[in-house]
């Protein structure tokens, strides 16, 4: 009888989540920045230095919030992705990257 209620329990908790889930999902537009470097960091499983690396050869422009804050968009962080295949797959350094990205109009 109790593992019974268990599942019980355990099926209206799921439910409920997946309800919550629909109602209360959150869009974001591609190129609405709210993801500061940290996350990105941790997202592109990249180190600190990295990044910042990338944004002062200016192939990524995050928007400056403050005097030190920096936030990222969607768009910025696929960016970030396309760059670490560049350099982790095909052996390509950021000043490469930078050429590359230049010679595609992208900066």
């Amino acid at each position: 009888m109790r593992r019974k209620v268990q599942k019980h329990i355990d099926k209206l908790f799921k439910d409920f989540l997946e309800e919550i889930e629909k109602d209360f999902e959150v869009e974001i537009e591609e190129d609405e920045p709210v993801f500061p470097i940290e996350v990105v960091c941790k997202m592109a499983h990249l180190p600190y230095w990295t990044l910042r690396s990338i944004i002062k050869e200016g192939i990524i422009k995050p928007k400056k919030v403050g005097k030190k804050k920096m936030l990222f968009s969607k768009e910025d962080i696929k960016k970030v992705e396309c760059i670490k295949y560049l350099m982790n797959k095909k052996g390509i350094n950021i000043k490469g990257i930078k050429v590359f990205f230049e010679i595609s109009g992208e900066i």
